[in-house]
């Protein structure tokens, strides 16, 4: 069950300005967008509240098409708005695959998901509220990038780092909100489904100012992943057969069995 309410939408026909970025956005957002997860949990409930944003220069509009993934292991329903070019099969391949790869993480969990899309430079703000039995649902906004590996590559990681932070609230598991390993998780999932990744791709800077703590936090952690994963780039990319590639995978198989070997 999952209640549904697009506020950037509604509310800028009412307003002066029309592109409009909520308070609860860090200033400093990535064309990749920001999304945020407060999860709340009791016994085998889990409440989530889920904010996903897309900056852009204008405010999509309209009312989204929805379709649901047909095939796969997961509930997936997808909402595009007019101006995308919906590849259905890719865009589900590509989901299923992101949150296998999460679930390598932490086994035995399972989420369902929606997926926004919205042509690229158009701005979105979605917040939902979710409630499930030892399982959640998510929203994700994303714009549709006009580069199709770019694409590919912010759907794969956008999925599976989010659902590394959620999986890992559904385990009781502490290293769920490791900010280090979440980056991590998204960037071996878009070498292993895509398999590349650009330096566009990789996480930015630390942000510092008029941010809050864990903002603060997850961002130095994601230049710190930044500064990890960048040797290992030849020609501007990080290709799955490459040396720098093969590093990464073997880091990330590490990384993996580490986190599933240790005791809290």
């Amino acid at each position: 069950m999952h209640w549904r309410t697009v506020v950037l939408s509604i509310l800028c026909p009412l307003l002066s300005a029309c592109v409009l970025q909520p308070r609860s956005v860090p200033p400093q957002v990535s064309s990749a967008g920001y999304t945020s997860l407060d999860t709340r949990k009791v016994g085998g409930w889990i409440y989530l509240i889920n904010d996903t944003y897309v900056p852009g220069a204008t405010v999509v509009s309209g009312s989204p098409t929805i379709m649901t993934c047909e095939s796969g292991d997961y509930e997936i329903e997808v909402e595009y708005y007019s101006g995308s070019q919906l590849d259905l099969g890719d865009t589900c391949r590509n989901i299923s695959a992101a949150a296998t790869e999460a679930e390598r993480w932490f086994p035995g969990q399972r989420a369902t998901y929606s997926i926004v899309i919205i042509p690229e430079g158009r701005t979105i703000y979605v917040r939902r509220r979710s409630l499930g039995f030892r399982s959640f649902h998510m929203t994700l906004a994303m714009a549709q990038f006009k580069d199709r590996e770019k694409y590919a590559g912010n759907q794969v990681s956008l999925v599976a780092h989010e659902s590394f932070h959620a999986l890992g609230r559904l385990q009781n598991d502490r290293r769920g909100k490791d900010e280090h390993l979440t980056y991590y998780a998204g960037l071996c999932a878009q070498l292993k489904v895509v398999g590349s990744i650009p330096e566009s791709a990789l996480p930015g800077s630390p942000l510092t100012d008029g941010v809050n703590v864990p903002v603060k936090v997850s961002s130095a952690a994601a230049y710190d992943v930044r500064l990890e994963v960048y040797p290992l780039l030849r020609d501007g990319v990080i290709t799955e057969n490459s040396g720098g590639g093969q590093i990464l995978a073997q880091r990330c198989e590490s990384l993996r069995h580490r986190l599933q070997m240790s005791v809290d």
